[in-house]
């Protein structure tokens, strides 16, 4: 019977599992794994695929690999998952320790302790009055309006709150929320909801740990596009090049990435039975699909086809906010983007507002390419947040910094490189392969979608006289 407890923000104690009584493995066993009705260690097998059911008493199980799986009814002990992956309680589970590095630690909807290893973590208790425990290295934990009141047992200086769907979008809002309660701080969020910061004072807090919800009072729309059609560039009219000016007259690729894919110009009539773009209900579909072999032959013996669209002709701007809403595809080897590129041809730089890997759901990449140093360095972020469904991606471009966003709120935040400071324009696109990995193809039978509701760009009010002209495009050429 579980006995160590600590207090969560409400005062209401959550317990550990109790030490274990039997010990089970995972080795050469078959595909279920059962414990015993007292408390129970369950260890899985990294080559074994497996779903332990710990059963009644306080159960805790070590997972080695995907193929490992723990399974509880609820009700019955406190159970606790043990992990080096990036990991989310099912139900019935009420505690976990994730030990890598970069990975993400979720709960549930009960009151959790989710704890975090040396190194970094992303920490979200989800639904429940929970206990977060960082554990070391730069954390960052993330609050969701809904999701109940937290408590941070060790909130450090390198650590990060992500408060989404809140109405917090400076740091003096977020201090005058603030209580000094002895030796805790209390954040009031509203709607009943608080975070309680244990053994620290206000006086401690910076701006630079707090993710919030961007501020759109200083922004004024430069271009829109909601994709009631599709308006292709000929000429002196319409907004998207469907791809890079040096592309063949077929389309193209690029190799450099190492992806599988070519992609198409719509009005070359050697492959004008296959367009990648589609639009319904405001909606613009960019589809990667096998090619057929009659279509390999005009695209250079390439296996997929696939869409680009890129404003390089008709579009760009020195800084602003540059935003994609998109449902990104599921599939794997399908590689999704929304970047910027210089306008005068250069690279680097180059400003990734996201991408991500089509079987890596909850995982995107946010990157700034740049020279400045005399060498072409990538300062890649991971961030683990929710991808499915319509997601809003964008990057606030200043002089300064550069803040990347998921649904309004700010996730990671860098300072702009020195040769970051020219017009840029937008590339939207959906690759095959590169490291995205071998398509599958199964999920490849039907083709992969990337469905994108809408992309804008907004300038800064103290640059907004020197903003490119505001495109919006609603017609289809």
């Amino acid at each position: 019977m579980a006995s160590k407890y600590l207090l969560n923000a409400l005062g209401e104690a959550l317990y550990y599992s109790g030490d274990p009584n039997h010990w089970y493995s995972a080795t050469g066993s078959g595909l279920t794994l059962n414990g015993s009705s007292g408390n129970d260690a369950m260890y899985g097998d990294s080559s074994v695929n497996v779903t332990m059911n710990g059963g009644a008493g306080d159960d805790v199980y070590y997972l080695y690999s995907t193929l490992n799986h723990a399974s509880e009814a609820g009700g019955s002990g406190i159970d606790t998952v043990n992990t080096w992956m990036s990991y989310t309680l099912g139900d019935g589970i009420e505690n976990l320790v994730v030990t890598g590095d970069n990975r993400y630690a979720f709960g549930n909807g009960l009151n959790n302790i989710i704890t975090g290893g040396t190194g970094s973590q992303t920490i979200d208790g989800y639904g429940g009055n929970d206990i977060l425990i960082g554990g070391g290295g730069a954390d960052t934990f993330v609050f969701s309006m809904g999701n109940g009141s937290d408590r941070i047992t060790d909130f450090s200086s390198d650590d990060k709150i992500r408060l989404q769907n809140y109405d917090y979008s400076s740091f003096d809002q977020v201090v005058s929320h603030m209580t000094q309660k002895g030796s805790d701080v209390s954040l009031d969020l509203g709607h009943g909801e608080s975070i309680l910061f244990s053994g620290t004072n206000i006086s401690n807090f910076t701006s630079d740990q707090f993710q919030l919800t961007l501020d759109r009072t200083h922004l004024t729309q430069t271009f829109s596009d909601d994709f009631n059609s599709l308006s292709l560039h000929h000429g002196t009219s319409g907004t998207w090049d469907t791809g890079y000016s040096w592309f063949a007259a077929n389309g193209g690729t690029l190799t450099d990435n190492s992806e599988l894919e070519w992609y198409v110009n719509p009005s070359y009539a050697g492959t004008s039975s296959v367009n990648p773009f589609s639009v319904s209900n405001g909606v613009l579909t960019i589809t990667a699909a096998n090619a057929s072999s009659s279509v390999q032959s005009e695209i250079n013996g390439y296996k997929y086809t696939s869409g680009m669209l890129t404003t390089e002709s008709t579009f760009g701007q020195t800084y602003g906010y540059f935003e994609m809403r998109a449902d990104v595809p599921n599939d794997q080897g399908a590689w999704p983007a929304f970047w910027l590129l210089p306008t005068n041809g250069n690279w680097p730089p180059e400003l990734d507002v996201m991408e991500m890997r089509g079987q890596k759901q909850g995982e995107i990449f946010v990157t700034a390419h740049s020279a400045s140093s005399g060498t072409n360095v990538a300062n890649a972020g991971t961030i683990y947040t929710d991808t499915e469904g319509y997601h809003t991606y964008g990057v606030l471009w200043t002089e300064s910094k550069l803040t990347w966003y998921v649904d309004d709120v700010a996730v990671r935040q860098i300072d702009t490189p020195a040769d970051m400071h020219q017009s840029m324009y937008m590339v939207v696109n959906l690759a095959v392969g590169g490291m995205a990995g071998t398509p599958s193809a199964t999920d490849f039978a039907d083709g992969s979608q990337l469905k994108i509701d809408y992309i804008k760009a907004y300038s800064l009010d103290e640059h907004t006289a020197s903003a490119a002209t505001t495109t919006t495009a609603d017609h289809l050429l």
